[in-house]
């Protein structure tokens, strides 16, 4: 399963250091004082515009302990909307954006859900993300994942609009992105442009996923979404929570899937703090088709 063998690469990477990261560029700001770079993702998610992730330990980190919750908020979605993928109208092919890919941990559902249903069709994935730190991930993804899939280091708006064969997804994803955006850009310009650059653009019966954390820093632009991509397209949207923040349907159960021995889960546990439940706020939006 590649998803596990992602987590194995990147925990055998991240033991290779010992001690504190020598190279670690926040070490001198005294940021590197944590065994699992739990001080560094705190100073980047919630202390403002002007950390990022800049050290690729934190990369390897990040994935054993988050790749399993995000992939598996992602699952649930999926399941709830099997029939888009097996019923009689299915989606014949799968073509996925994903805007702020990071690790990717989207792809490892998509792959993962694939399987359980036995979906037939061609899957092809295509991931944006502008900072290089990434690209060790990244080339383990596209290497060992069973669909093709590349990762593009470019604006994703500049992207699309230079290339004139370029084919819009049926299925978008921000996975964890909104939240990033409000704490350090402008999400409301980056909501317009998302939606006058690729979803008025994309085709009848497409899918559009938001999965983010359940706080009002991002969730409140779940609507913003919903607004402007219903002034050029007919939209039907439901909206979803795990736990926390009361937001639309909650569903029932939110164990992360791991499918690992338990000796072997409790390990990272251990070593990485390894999130086991499934916290976030969904909006899902299926386009039925452009408004005349």
């Amino acid at each position: 399963m590649s998803r596990n063998q992602l987590v194995q690469y990147c925990h055998s990477q991240y033991a290779l250091k010992e001690g504190q990261c020598p190279d670690c560029p926040n070490k001198e700001q005294g940021l590197c004082a944590s065994k699992n770079c739990s001080t560094c993702f705190y100073d980047m998610f919630f202390c403002g515009k002007e950390r990022s992730f800049n050290c690729i330990c934190s990369t390897y980190s990040y994935v054993c302990r988050y790749i399993y919750q995000y992939s598996s908020e992602i699952i649930y979605l999926l399941r709830l909307i099997k029939s888009i993928f097996t019923g009689e109208h299915k989606l014949e092919n799968l073509n996925i954006m994903s805007i702020g890919c990071g690790p990717c941990s989207e792809a490892f559902a998509i792959e993962l859900f694939c399987n359980e249903i036995k979906y037939e069709g061609n899957i092809s994935y295509c991931g944006f993300d502008l900072n290089p730190i990434w690209e060790e991930v990244h080339s383990f993804v596209t290497d060992n994942l069973s669909f093709s899939a590349s990762i593009i280091t470019e604006d994703c708006f500049q992207y699309v609009e230079s290339k004139q064969d370029f084919i819009y997804p049926n299925i978008l994803i921000f996975n964890y992105l909104f939240s990033d955006i409000a704490v350090k850009g402008n999400l409301n310009q980056f909501i317009t442009d998302v939606v006058e650059k690729i979803i008025d653009k994309m085709p009848a019966k497409s899918i559009i996923i938001v999965n983010d954390i359940n706080h009002y820093m991002s969730r409140d632009y779940y609507k913003v979404l919903i607004s402007k991509s219903n002034i050029k397209n007919n939209i039907t949207q439901a909206s979803l929570s795990f736990s926390g923040y009361q937001y639309g349907d909650r569903y029932s159960y939110n164990n992360a899937f791991f499918y690992l021995k338990e000796d072997s889960l409790k390990k990272l546990i251990s070593l990485y703090d390894t999130r086991t439940l499934c916290t976030s706020a969904q909006l899902l939006m299926l386009k039925r088709s452009n408004k005349e």
